[in-house]
């Protein structure tokens, strides 16, 4: 009985079987792990397969590791997979996804999940003619998917490269093609702020958001990419805001997400929304509004976050501006759940069992979905949340028990 729960709720994703979640409703809650740290936590927005695994990871751009775990759809769990690689930012979150693999960007790495087994591989870790170390300074979180094999668009660079390059990658094979370098070639200290795609472009139309030097003058562009990682337009960005003295260049809070009529928003990491086209861009006002985060939702692209200390959102209009912030219906009536109290299902090791939460909120931000990422399209209207329990303190560190469930979700 418990294995067939635990199947309901990992394969309806792909096959629709579940019963349509409304607006703040909560499906069945799996405990996944324990987690070092309190909330909010270092979290991204899980994700799920077609086959119906799902995917977390634990990490984020300020924390120098990473772990990933994958809820397997017949039940059980497998974690452990610790690939990153770089010192200077964690990880971004997950990239993309096909029937059972899912891959992530940690750092310089980009990095493959397996969910059938759990385990994980870092992709082109080394040059395969060179051997010269590869970075991946950026990632498209997108993977095009033809039959005759998956690839991804990204920005690599080794140790002795001046610039980066633009890259398709092969996943399948684990090569890089379509390599095209960085332009002007003249540039220095090319710093890579953030990355996106166009969820509406069946192309697979992608954003990269970059700042260089040349000579005294520093340049802040908003690059489009297409599937085969050829720039087609440079969009200058004005006032873009400067980091404090000695501090690193302000970046993209998750990632860029375009609108579908040709705009591209972005929360930086400082709660500046940055708002281009291909003609320009600068920073919008957005009344009031705490920004967090990009989200897109059946045709429209929202900003979310909080004001007045509730969760609210604000909608991209067609002009480029930020329209009138207003309360996330969705996001309070899940945190009112939340704090009635869950059952929640224990199926990491035998014996299965189910557990009482007397009290438990949303394990990432201040509230439900108040996360950087767009929500995984887990179903109709349904994504996948991430939810705080029981905490705990243990040889001096805090750990926080966190489950995963689909909920209802919408944009009022």
């Amino acid at each position: 009985m418990i294995a067939r729960r635990v199947v309901t709720l990992g394969l309806c994703a792909s096959t629709g079987c579940i019963e349509t979640l409304g607006s703040g409703e909560i499906g069945e809650l799996r405990t996944f792990g324990d987690v070092r740290g309190a909330v909010p936590m270092p979290l991204t927005a899980p994700i799920s397969d077609r086959d119906g695994n799902v995917y977390v990871l634990y990490g984020a751009p300020e924390v120098i590791e990473v772990t990933a775990y994958v809820g397997r759809a017949g039940g059980g769990w497998t974690g452990g997979c610790q690939v990153h690689e770089g010192t200077q930012r964690g990880a971004y979150g997950w990239v993309g996804h096909i029937q059972d693999r899912a891959w992530y960007w940690s750092g310089d790495a980009l990095v493959e999940v397996d969910g059938t087994t759990g385990s994980c591989k870092n992709l082109l870790d080394r040059d395969p003619v060179s051997a010269a170390d590869l970075a991946f300074v950026a990632v498209v979180p997108d993977v095009r998917e033809t039959p005759s094999r998956n690839t991804m668009v990204a920005m690599i660079q080794s140790v002795t490269d001046s610039v980066p390059f633009e890259v398709v990658i092969d996943l399948d094979l684990g090569i890089y093609t379509d390599l095209t370098r960085f332009v002007p070639n003249n540039a220095v200290d090319v710093t890579v702020l953030g990355s996106g795609r166009d969820d509406d472009d069946d192309d697979g139309a992608g954003f990269v958001l970059v700042q260089y030097m040349i000579g005294d003058a520093l340049r802040v562009e908003g690059r489009f990419l297409d599937s085969a990682a050829r720039v087609s337009d440079v969009a200058a960005i004005t006032e873009y805001p400067a980091a404090a003295e000695n501090e690193p260049p302000i970046a993209v809070a998750g990632f860029l997400q375009g609108e579908g009529q040709g705009w591209v928003a972005g929360v930086l990491e400082n709660g500046d929304v940055l708002v281009f086209d291909r003609d320009g861009g600068r920073i919008r006002a957005t009344d009031g509004l705490a920004a967090v985060g990009v989200h897109r939702f059946e045709g429209t692209t929202w900003i979310v976050g909080e004001k007045n200390g509730r969760p609210a959102i604000a909608a991209l209009a067609p002009s480029g501006d930020i329209g009138a912030a207003q309360g996330w219906v969705s996001s309070e009536r899940i945190a009112r759940r939340l704090a009635a109290g869950v059952t929640v299902l224990d199926d990491r090791t035998a014996p299965i069992d189910t557990v009482r939460w007397s009290s438990a909120r949303a394990a990432v931000g201040a509230s439900a979905f108040l996360h950087a990422e767009n929500p995984h399209p887990y179903a109709d209207g349904v994504t996948l949340l991430l939810v705080a329990g029981p905490a705990y303190e243990t040889a001096g560190q805090s750990f926080t028990t966190v489950a995963i469930a689909p909920v209802g979700i919408a944009y009022p």
